[in-house]
């Protein structure tokens, strides 16, 4: 179910499963940065008078803030890296998606969910008490050597036993590869790359991206797009940064 097609009451009952969940979201929809009038009292106020689409991006935030809570020794980036990076992806494939033809939940969702198949690889070494370095991005090399696959394999399998939509698993087990042929993984690709760019990079990710001005032909975006949505999705990003800090 995507929240924005669902009914408030619903959405609601959904949050009220997970206190630790509930509480963030009305922490941050009453923080300076989301509501300037009267406190919400209630879940429902917050999201009726945020909007499905904040409330959809708050969420997520709030729900990948419990999944990175913890460093991740064995890729040596602290929760707040992959934190930052994930969200940030997450609301620049959001706007970069319909340019290219592809639903923006999908591509938000992707974007958000890319890496939880480090943080079950990093507590998998933590289990097994592996420790490693990283050099010249050799972790796909030593991922697969110790455990039979890929990070972004294992976000992929996560989510498909989570019955996450095909294309969303597709999309995240392709998306390291600029060459796909996937439009999700192909604007994926784009995003973490450009976010990489920014300053919010992972670790040896950099020899996964390409900005190749006739790809981004391929995928319908310009320079322009590109520009203003990367704008566009910090301005966004540092708000929830702000919100939740």
């Amino acid at each position: 179910m995507l929240l924005l097609d669902a009914d408030l009451e619903e959405v609601a009952g959904l949050l009220r499963m997970d206190p630790a969940i509930t509480l963030l979201v009305m922490r941050v929809a009453n923080s300076a940065a989301y509501n300037t009038r009267e406190p919400f009292g209630t879940l429902e106020e917050a999201l009726a008078r945020l909007g499905f689409a904040k409330a959809y991006r708050l969420i997520g935030a709030a729900a990948l803030r419990q999944l990175s809570d913890q460093d991740l020794p064995f890729y040596g980036v602290t929760g707040t890296q992959i934190r930052q990076n994930s969200l940030l992806t997450a609301m620049l494939v959001e706007l970069l998606a319909p340019v290219a033809g592809v639903c923006a939940h999908a591509a938000y969702t992707a974007g958000l969910l890319r890496g939880v198949g480090r943080i079950a690889l990093d507590r998998l070494a933590q289990a097994r008490e592996v420790q490693t370095e990283w050099m010249d991005g050799t972790e796909v090399n030593v991922e697969e050597a110790l455990f039979g696959m890929t990070a972004s394999q294992a976000s992929a399998m996560l989510l498909e036993e989570w019955n996450f939509p095909d294309e969303t698993v597709r999309a995240i087990r392709e998306h390291t590869d600029w060459r796909t042929e996937d439009r999700l993984a192909g604007i994926l690709n784009l995003a973490a790359g450009l976010v990489h760019q920014s300053g919010y990079e992972m670790p040896g990710e950099e020899r996964w991206w390409n900005g190749d001005p006739e790809r981004l032909g391929g995928l319908g975006v310009s320079e322009d797009v590109i520009h203003e949505a990367l704008r566009l999705s910090l301005k966004r990003f540092n708000s929830v940064l702000e919100a939740v800090a």
